[in-house]
């Protein structure tokens, strides 16, 4: 582990079990726990060539990739086909494109896989135990509880105070999803920022996003707030009423910003998408150039917009955020017309009985209805949100379709390097292989789905960013796995066991293959696999695009088990 993060506890255990030969819930799934500091497989780069590290794509990609990996505390992985490890890096891995980080503290210790495509993901799960039992599972609910169970007995065997803690849902969709970005998107910001200090090939870059002029560091001296202001905090911290306590308006202290700032990021957080993230960084941005004053306890704040221009308080016209990240700028000449105006709801009856309280109070307000008080001379922070919000999509689209062009170089460079299947597959494999890349209500879907039903068990789970939709046949002897809508996995047994069924027509998925196919047979008829493990191999289909699906055996006593095909990350 990295000098500052200490052992989870069920690391150790099972690392315990593992050295003293016992075994581990997931051994039969090729996932074999390291020793600190053993490197896994996966991130072996020392096949690249002179030739290879000369394109400045690679390179890029490459270094990137290292120092991503350099931010991963690795402890397990599975046959060379998937790494697993903490991630140390930063909780904003965004920033990476502008300063590479140094290993920022990250929202607790966050699981991730690396697989043979250089993909990083964020996985399920409080700890190690809950984040490889889904994965050894496939993130199948009948698996994972069968997994669970099996980690707890082990477990008791050797800490029985530590077995009940191991794991704490009972099924996938109760693990906890991670609430950062991780080191895909880091490893994508590298790659951006390598790509354009790389003198090989510089890559044009959008203009940056605007860079704020904070508001300044300390608040204004109280002689230069405006009057209104200072006097509605002295009578709030005096305790006298004010026509704004039934809205449950509060001061914010010195540089406070409003609560929806951190609702923004906490959503970001949680639901792991672009998108997300990058209305969160707009909303920080904006409100920074601001000084916020007062929120409403259904999270309506205004305060006095600074702008990129840093106009000084006194002469701020008034901003307001409302809980839906929507910024104005308000009507009115002073803070006092800017309340009236929000808690009035714009409308003239609500407007009207409020300026009276306030004037009561002794406080000048400029109108009784709406269309009376003087419009704002600037189009405010709503603006100046669009426009950074707009440069931050296009500097993501930017690294995302480098990053994608980079991978693209990296996997036809290994395309080239790896021995080819000389059959063509036949039978009703190439329906399945045309429906990959395909939304479930493509005819080419429909097509691959009548194979084995209907009726299919559907079940849909986060797997960190991605949503992930089970389609399991009612024997559950085929399983359609589709990620944010398209179709990317397809597997089938062709022989049946305790816990499911086999396909009714096993011979017919591949003319020539079925269950009683060895695998000596398959490696006479297919040649050379892509890839190979004890237990499985794969190959790329001859008959399809080059390199755009695996096709995947697995063997149980030396015969075929189960067919499954794999889409690769589409090309950008």
């Amino acid at each position: 582990m990295s000098a500052t993060m200490p052992e989870p506890e069920d690391l150790r255990l099972w690392r315990e079990r593992q050295r003293a030969g016992l075994p581990t819930p997931w051994e039969d799934a090729g996932i074999r726990l390291l020793e600190d500091d053993e490197v896994p497989e996966l991130l072996d780069d020392s096949y690249l060539t002179e030739d290879d590290l000369a394109e400045p794509g690679i390179r890029a990609n490459v270094r990137a990739m290292a120092e991503t990996n350099a931010l991963i505390a690795w402890v397990a992985e599975e046959d060379g086909e998937r790494a697993y490890g903490y991630w140390n890096g930063p909780a904003d891995p965004s920033a990476a494109a502008e300063e590479q980080a140094d290993g920022g503290a990250a929202s607790g210790p966050a699981l991730v896989s690396l697989d043979t495509e250089g993909q990083y993901m964020m996985l399920a799960g409080r700890t190690l135990t809950e984040a490889l039992c889904a994965e050894a599972a496939e993130y199948e609910d009948g698996n994972f509880a069968a997994l669970v169970a099996r980690a707890r007995g082990l477990a008791a065997e050797t800490d029985a105070g530590l077995a009940a803690s191991l794991v704490t849902g009972e099924a996938i969709a109760e693990l906890r999803n991670p609430a950062i970005e991780g080191p895909g998107r880091y490893r994508d910001a590298r790659y951006a920022a390598l790509r354009q200090e790389d003198s090989g090939e510089g890559a044009e870059e959008p203009d940056p996003a605007p860079d704020p002029v904070p508001a300044p560091t300390a608040p204004p001296a109280p002689s230069e707030l405006p009057e209104d202001l200072l006097r509605w905090r002295a009578r709030a911290a005096a305790g006298e009423t004010a026509p704004w306590d039934r809205f449950g308006v509060r001061f914010l202290a010195e540089a406070e910003l409003p609560s929806e700032v951190v609702r923004s990021e906490a959503r970001a957080a949680e639901s792991g998408v672009e998108r997300d993230r990058i209305e969160a960084e707009a909303t920080r941005a904006t409100t920074e150039l601001a000084t916020w004053v007062l929120e409403s306890d259904d999270g309506v704040a205004l305060g006095y917009w600074h702008g990129p221009e840093g106009t000084p308080t006194d002469a701020a016209p008034l901003a307001l955020l409302e809980p839906s990240e929507w910024f104005d700028a308000v009507r009115g000449r002073t803070l006092t017309d800017a309340m009236c105006l929000a808690f009035g709801e714009y409308e003239d009856e609500l407007i009207a009985p409020l300026a009276r309280e306030c004037r009561a109070l002794g406080f000048e307000v400029a109108a009784d209805a709406y269309d009376d008080f003087p419009e704002p001379q600037t189009d405010g922070p709503s603006t100046y949100r669009y426009e950074f919000k707009k440069r931050l999509e296009e500097r993501a689209r930017t690294a995302g379709i480098e990053a994608a062009e980079a991978a693209a170089e990296e996997r036809a460079r290994r395309s080239a390097m790896a021995p080819r299947a000389e059959a063509v597959v036949t039978g009703e494999l190439p329906t399945l292989i045309a429906a990959l890349g395909h939304g479930a209500d493509d005819a080419e879907a429909q097509a691959a789905l009548a194979l084995f039903g209907p009726p299919f068990e559907r079940s849909q789970y986060p797997v960190g960013a991605v949503t992930r939709t089970y389609y399991v046949a009612e024997r559950k002897h085929a399983e359609l796995i589709f990620e944010d809508g398209v179709l990317e996995d397809v597997r089938i047994w062709v022989r049946g066991s305790d816990e499911r069924g086999a396909y009714a027509r096993p011979e017919g998925l591949i003319d020539g293959v079925g269950p009683d196919t060895t695998r000596e047979q398959i490696l006479e008829r297919f040649g050379t696999p892509e890839w190979s493990n004890a237990h499985a191999d794969r190959f790329w289909t001859a008959e399809d695009a080059p390199n755009r699906v695996f096709v995947r055996f697995e063997y149980v006593d030396g015969q075929v088990s189960d067919i499954s095909l794999t889409r690769e990350s589409p090309e950008q």
